[in-house]
């Protein structure tokens, strides 16, 4: 009690006597009592601090003093049970916390267990009754769950506490049908065995040694992932150490605080290794450390954009005039390159290297010369590996791409593509990483950046702003409120310029009524300010307009550039048009982001080309990686009766449809020539071409080998008396340029039809092939559906794997699936069977006048607001036919034990899911929030983890939810306003899609405690 007023912020004698443990803890170390050893930074052994211990004899009797007391206040008491949790300041519900209720305030038991088999139904988007939170309309389109409801005891209310945790009762939410049931107090929590284990990651950071090395610290590792789960099977480690150079595996008992020793590139000065560190403990400790992590990441990659600055100030200082105007604009090399920069074409920076700019996001697009088809691998789609959710796969897929960049030469990277996929029927929704969430984009992105920048290669996040649909695109204006353009379109390139993005393209369209590359909001405000950007801007090819306008405005290298409108730039700063200091700044721009990818430091591992190489940078690795990235993102939508994944022995296969048999797809006479894709890959920049595909049937005749016959047809025939039919079936008139006229997947619908009218039972397989969003009228006379997004070559390999179970599909939707008869736009009111007006999509103007042609003066209006993708679907009331996050896999998951926790403005949210199905398989469990400033949105997604779990097996499941997870941006006041600043509770919900929603709890935690 005496040390209450030096802890006024406790509110308990037991938190005060933790404290106090902590406190005295941390002035009676003793740094000096003995050595532990671990890594130098050239891999040798030093002498590092010991764990902490007690070593005062009157710390003793201080505590015995103050046990005593604690032990006197609970008899006295009679009734309070008291609990000492120190665990990261998580502060759960217990006998020792209670909060005096308000009138009419409860307290709820967040645990429930639901079973969700995810391949009985099929659709995923029938929902059963579930307790709607507060304000929360109800979803139509749940799948069917059952809950496991605790039996209670008929005795003591004591009793009946002691059982809260070993059996799970049904959960009851504010707002709900009935009043929520009663909190439970247990031992159980105290008296539990040390949670599961996790480790946060941090790839290239150099953490220092921790303290007390743990058995086995310094023996050999394969790489810093294995070292790292080295540590958290050690129960009693706490940090790892990886060092590159001699594989060294370094474990500590306790991790240092903060990070105060690293090297952001992942290098060791004069040493070469690359360093990686992790932090292992509790599943929620992890959790929390990883929000910190995160943080710090970022605040590293500030550091290094400091530091190249730094040195490109130094550099500019050098350089001559026509030193610095080579910087901004490219050249006509020839090279092969789809851009060339050469920053020594003025004389006096001879150090520095071109930049050889590249296409794209999906692989080296070599479309400057049909003779070097084949050489670079056709990896899918960027929408492929949104559908994975899976950053990992991200990562993987990224650093595939780069590693054939180097071998062709190139150091810049142009992508990845980030636009949030407003309008579902745009000709390149296949090519962005966000589908239709700001939220996934901006996960995913992080780690694609990481892999392209730590090569040595600039990755080009594009296109800046608001490229949101093909009509028009070139001259066409967007009118979009700040609103919308901080929470959907902005924060996938905010989160890859937090990851060290070297780059940004500025897009063809005009926003408020001025070209992207040459307004001021879009590249100073926009950029700059409010996302923080320290790179360079360039146009897209052609996107200038304007000299004086595009320099005065932002925009620091215009491409091409050969004959540009930047070769004015001498003449105009000698009229004094544009000032000198802006010529500077554009420069310093380039040279800033040059140094930052280490292009002076021979980060790059390869040689930059003056030309594109020739040689075949392909391999058996890379095609490995593409062919699990289409596994990872392709989405089951449908599995009656398991009937994925095939039985083929003794069985007739037959493959229905042209595009089960061939690679060939005809250009239709609307689309330029030379942009020609496949059945497998949209067309346009992004576009790979390749002489390496494996066609569905040549996958399937390649593995399987125990049916009795494997026969293709383009139409239906050859399912007559087969037992299964494959329908192959591809909306693939995809292409920049221009936007998609309808939502069907040809002759889907056709091939089904037929089918089913043959004699005899079949099982019927549609695997589609899309570029997004597709109606799907036919589904209800299949068996199963696989939706694959523009897989690439090795799309018959894939498939064949995933047909047979030799792999499971592990894809979830990134996008919404509209309901059938749906239509990119219609007339008044939007809703029904369309939902964009057309002054929304694709935009209204005055008619057509002999002076210009339609779309020279488009318009369209961003009305919607924050209502984009499934915010739309929720908040509208419209049911899809699929939702967003969908997607069933070959196994059956529970969800159980859901708890929900503060630590500090942060919401805890824990769970456990099994494996209740026969195979292995790929949950991913959800996370949305909701509050009511987030209004007109319901929800949005603020969380999702990718877990293999085997069959029989368990994951624990952690997810946290920040005070900038439950914000929105203010426009009045320009700036983002969290809900807790507005006194709001808000709803955390834990499902499969966005509709599927297993689990809800509304709370607060502004002030440090659940308040319900």
């Amino acid at each position: 009690i005496w040390f209450k007023p030096r802890f006024a912020e406790l509110d308990s004698l037991t938190d005060c006597l933790a404290a106090t443990m902590s406190s005295y803890t941390e002035i009676s170390a003793d740094p000096e009592a003995s050595v532990d050893t671990g890594p130098m930074d050239d891999g040798h052994e030093i002498q590092v601090a010991p764990m902490r211990r007690w070593r005062s004899g009157a710390a003793i009797v201080v505590m015995a003093a103050l046990l005593a007391a604690v032990a006197t206040f609970a008899l006295w008491s009679g009734a309070r049970q008291l609990q000492l949790h120190t665990h990261l300041g998580v502060r759960p519900m217990s006998a020792v916390e209670v909060t005096p209720k308000t009138h009419g305030e409860v307290e709820t038991n967040d645990e429930q267990m639901v079973t969700q088999n995810e391949t009985k139904e099929s659709n995923g988007s029938q929902v059963q009754e579930e307790p709607k939170a507060h304000g929360e309309s109800k979803p139509q389109d749940e799948p069917t769950k059952t809950q496991t409801e605790s039996k209670e005891s008929n005795n003591s209310e004591k009793q009946k506490k002691a059982k809260a945790h070993s059996e799970p009762k049904a959960q009851s939410d504010s707002g709900s049908q009935g009043e929520p049931q009663a909190q439970s107090d247990s031992k159980a929590q105290s008296e539990a065995k040390p949670g599961p284990r996790a480790c946060t990651e941090m790839p290239g950071i150099r953490l220092q040694n921790g303290q007390g090395a743990v058995d086995g610290s310094g023996k050999t590792a394969d790489d810093a992932k294995a070292c790292a789960e080295r540590c958290r099977q050690s129960s009693d480690c706490g940090q790892a150490v990886y060092s590159s150079g001699g594989q060294g595996c370094y474990l500590f008992k306790h991790a240092v605080k903060g990070l105060e020793e690293y090297k952001a590139d992942g290098k060791e000065d004069g040493a070469g290794d690359v360093f990686s560190s992790a932090v292992c403990g509790s599943a929620v400790e992890m959790a929390l450390s990883d929000v910190d992590a995160k943080k710090q990441r970022a605040e590293a990659v500030q550091e290094e954009w400091s530091k190249a600055e730094k040195r490109a100030q130094e550099l500019l200082k050098k350089l001559q005039p026509a030193d610095k105007y080579a910087l901004l604009h490219g050249v006509d090399s020839g090279s092969g390159f789809a851009g060339y920069l050469n920053p020594t074409a003025g004389g006096g920076n001879p150090t520095a290297k071109p930049l050889t700019m590249n296409d794209g996001p999906q692989g080296f697009n070599p479309y400057t010369d049909p003779a070097l088809a084949g050489t670079s691998t056709q990896f899918p789609s960027l929408l492929t590996v949104a559908a994975s959710f899976s950053p990992e796969t991200s990562r993987q897929y990224a650093a595939a791409i780069v590693e054939e960049f180097v071998g062709k030469g190139s150091n810049v990277l142009l992508g990845p593509d980030l636009e949030v996929t407003r309008v579902a029927s745009t000709g390149r929704s296949f090519e962005t990483l966000s589908g239709e969430d700001p939220f996934l984009g901006s996960q995913l992105v992080q780690p694609f950046v990481q892999a392209v920048q730590s090569k040595g290669i600039i990755a080009t996040i594009k296109h800046w702003l608001d490229n949101n649909q093909e009509i028009g695109r070139m001259t066409m204006n967007v009118e979009v409120s700040d609103r919308a353009q901080h929470e959907i379109y902005m924060p996938p390139f905010k989160a890859a310029m937090d990851a060290g993005a070297g780059a940004v393209m500025c897009s063809y369209n005009k926003i408020y009524g001025q070209h992207a590359c040459e307004n001021s909001k879009l590249l100073k405000k926009l950029l700059r300010e409010d996302a923080g950007f320290r790179g360079f801007v360039m146009s897209d090819w052609g996107a200038t307009h304007d000299a004086v306008n595009s320099a005065t405005s932002g925009l620091d290298v215009e491409m091409p550039g050969s004959n540009g409108k930047f070769m004015q730039l001498p003449q105009l700063v000698g009229e004094g048009k544009v000032q000198q200091s802006t010529i500077d700044t554009m420069a310093g721009h380039v040279l800033t982001s040059m140094f930052q990818a280490g292009h002076f430091d021979d980060r790059y591992p390869g040689t930059v080309l003056n030309s594109v190489a020739r040689t075949d940078v392909t391999s058996d690795a890379h095609r490995n990686v593409a062919r699990q990235a289409i596994i990872d993102g392709a989405v089951l939508l449908k599995n009656k009766g398991s009937a994925l994944p095939l039985a083929t022995k003794g069985k007739k296969i037959a493959m229905i449809g042209r595009y089960c048999n061939t690679d060939i797809y005809i250009t239709p006479g609307h689309v330029t020539a030379g942009n020609t894709g496949t059945p497998f890959m949209g067309q346009g920049s992004g576009y790979v071409p390749s002489t390496k595909t494996v066609t569905p049937m040549e996958g399937l005749q390649a593995l399987v080998k125990d049916a009795t016959s494997i026969t293709f047809s383009a139409d239906a025939s050859a399912g007559d008396g087969a037992d299964v039919a494959v329908v192959c079936a591809s909306a693939c008139d995809v292409h920049e340029g221009w936007d998609r006229m309808n939502f069907s997947l040809p002759e889907a619908q056709e091939l089904v039809s037929a089918l089913r009218g043959q004699s005899g039972e079949k099982k019927i397989v549609v695997v589609g092939v899309s570029p997004g969003a597709v109606t799907t009228e036919w589904m209800d006379k299949v068996d199963a559906s696989l939706l694959l997004f523009m897989p690439g070559e090795q799309v018959g390999t894939a498939v064949a794997q995933m047909l047979t179970g030799d792999a499971s599909p592990g894809g979830r939707l990134p996008i919404t699936m509209p309901p059938d008869d749906w239509k990119p736009i219609g007339g008044y009111p939007a809703g029904k069977d369309h939902m964009f007006l057309s002054a929304q999509y694709p935009g209204t103007q005055p008619p057509p006048h002999k002076m210009y042609k339609w779309g020279d003066y488009l318009t369209a209006n961003f009305t919607e607001g924050v209502l984009v993708g499934y915010r739309w679907w929720d908040a509208k009331d419209v049911k899809p036919a699929f939702p967003f996050g969908h997607g069933l896999t070959y196994t059956e998951f529970s969800f159980k034990d859901f708890q929900s926790d503060c630590s500090g403005d942060k919401i805890i949210v824990t769970l456990t899911i099994a494996n209740t199905g026969d195979r292995d398989g790929d949950a991913v469990p959800q996370l949305y929030v909701g509050f009511p400033s987030l209004k007109p949105a319901v929800r949005q997604l603020r969380g999702f983890q990718k877990t293999h779990i085997p069959k029989g097996g368990e994951a624990p499941m952690v997810f946290i939810v920040t005070p900038e997870d439950a914000s929105y941006y203010d426009e009045a006041e320009q700036k983002w306003t969290s809900s807790a600043e507005k006194n709001e509770k808000v709803t955390v919900s834990i499902g499969t899609s966005s509709r599927d929603l297993l689990w809800h709890k509304t709370l607060s935690c502004s002030s440090g405690k659940v308040v319900v």
